[in-house]
Order: C-alpha cells, then sequence, then structure tokens
C-alpha cells in the first residue's frame, strides 16, 4: 500500500512536468511548438529548434511489453524534423521493456531528479525569515521584473535564454516570482497550475545570494499564492544540493524521474537524418 501510494505520489510529479511541457505549445513565439498529449504519451516537439528544452517525451505507457518498433512510432517527428529530444519516466512505474529499449535506440540516462510532494492543506512552515534586511520578494509584475528572473534561471541552469523564456516569462500559464538583495536580481522561480495542483520550477538562487533563505522565502510566497487559488498540492523535482531546503518546506520524496538523452551516435543519426542503425531501430 505504502509502495503504491508513492507511485501515485511520484506519478502526480510527472503530470504536473507534462502539463508544464504541453504548456510549451501555447507560446505564440516561433517556431511554434507542437504538444501531442495523448492516453499512451506527451510528446512534444519544435519544428526548426534543436534545443532539448523544446523536445521531449514523457508520461508513456504501454498495456504489453515495449518493443523498438513502438518506440520508433512515437519518435517519428524527431527523426522527421532532425530534432534531438529527451525522454523521461517515473523509475518503477515505466512499461516493461521500455529502459531497454530505449538503449538500443541509443539514449542513455544521465540520472534523474528526486521527485517530492507537498499537501497543502493546513501546511504552516517553520521555515526562518531570509537573512538580510535589504529583500524584496514578489511575482513579477514589471518587465524589468521578467528580465531579471529569465537572467537569474539561465545563469544558473547554464541554459539559453530564448528556450527558457518559453518555460517562465512569455508562457501565459506559469506564474514567475523575483528576489532582489540590495536590488541585484538574486532568486527566481516559475510555479504552473493544473487544476488543484501546483507544480514548481527552475528554482534558482545566484551564487552571491546563496545559504541566506531566499529560494524558501520566495517559494513560500508562490505556494500561498497557490493556495489562495484553491490548490491542494505542490509537486517538483530536486536536485541532491536543493533536496534538503525542499524538506525543511515539508516536501517529501516520492520517487525518481529519469532522464534519458541521446548518445553521440543517436544525436548524429537524428541531426543529419540518417536512417535507424541496422538492429537497432525495429524489432
Amino acid at each position: 500500500m505504502v509502495l503504491e501510494q508513492l507511485l501515485q505520489q511520484a506519478r502526480a510529479v510527472e503530470q504536473a512536468w507534462s502539463a508544464a511541457w504541453v504548456s510549451l505549445s501555447t507560446v505564440p513565439t516561433m517556431p511554434r511548438t507542437i504538444a501531442d498529449d495523448t492516453p499512451e504519451y506527451v510528446r512534444v516537439y519544435t519544428p526548426g529548434a534543436r534545443e532539448m528544452l523544446l523536445n521531449i517525451v514523457l508520461r508513456y505507457a504501454a498495456p504489453a511489453p515495449v518493443t523498438s518498433a513502438d518506440i520508433e512510432k512515437v519518435i517519428a517527428p524527431f527523426r522527421a524534423h532532425r530534432l534531438p529530444f529527451q525522454w523521461w519516466l517515473t523509475l518503477g512505474g515505466e512499461p516493461e521493456g521500455l529502459r531497454e529499449c530505449l538503449r538500443v535506440l541509443g539514449m542513455q540516462t544521465w540520472g534523474g531528479a528526486t521527485s517530492m510532494t507537498l499537501p497543502l492543506a493546513d501546511w504552516n512552515p517553520s521555515y526562518p525569515p531570509a537573512r538580510a534586511a535589504d529583500l524584496i520578494l514578489r511575482r513579477i509584475a514589471t518587465p524589468e521584473d521578467a528580465t531579471a528572473a529569465l537572467r537569474v534561471i539561465c545563469a544558473v541552469f547554464f541554459v539559453p535564454q530564448s528556450p527558457m523564456a518559453r518555460w517562465t516569462t512569455q508562457n501565459s500559464l506559469a506564474q514567475v516570482y523575483v528576489a532582489y538583495l540590495g536590488g541585484q536580481p538574486a532568486a527566481a522561480l516559475a510555479t504552473m497550475r493544473q487544476g488543484d495542483v501546483v507544480g514548481v520550477y527552475h528554482v534558482a538562487t545566484m551564487p552571491f545570494a546563496r545559504r541566506r533563505g531566499i529560494a524558501g522565502n520566495l517559494l513560500i510566497l508562490a505556494l500561498r499564492d497557490a493556495i489562495q487559488e484553491g490548490c491542494t498540492l505542490a509537486t517538483l523535482t530536486a536536485t541532491p544540493e536543493a533536496r534538503h531546503l525542499y524538506e525543511q518546506l515539508g516536501f517529501h520524496t516520492c520517487g525518481l524521474l529519469e532522464q534519458w538523452v541521446p548518445g553521440h551516435e543517436l544525436t548524429r543519426a537524428l541531426v543529419y537524418g540518417h536512417s535507424p542503425v541496422p538492429g537497432r531501430g525495429i524489432s
């Protein structure tokens, strides 16, 4: 029973990420992103953009053991548009044979992120105030706020601004928050709500502002806003460095969202339009 409950929570995390990925199709920036949200999988691809922040498969389900032919059907748009892509799965909840077929295809896992959830009913975090007198925390309200938040997230995660803007400041479904310390952009994060679940994404703190409780207090502000909007559950994925922060706020580990990316050979095949390697693409 406990394992089933944990798997349900882990699937809630995966579903929140799925909804966030699908939201990219609502952003009017060119090239437009296409999202296929089916009972079997979520597939997001952006023809003309070879950025893995914009191309993925996740929430894959199958009633029978997965074959390489099944995988090829799902990834057909990536091959057609020559797009490297990610594939995410909840470890332990994936269909039989999926991980083996991904390896045969030429994907490799780079580990993953810890899935965590937080029930928001009666949530009252015992988290200390930030240790800074000249600190401002707020939801972005101006173009300057949007620029500051985007700059922080991109600097901390080493990602380009153009695709990340689709996830945050250009995305009408995202709520973006920023913190200033001494007038300088110090931390940022985004949330996205789906029904009564709020997903938390891209929590980032600049090096000069760390270990002052800034990200924790910014997240408290964002979650209190979500509670006022009727959310009863928060989800996120955590790096090893950030996990302690989220535990202090009351989040609990429920699983691992495993992240797969193409190896060198598959990347070349995708980018240059090569056919599947004999014996690897179809079974």
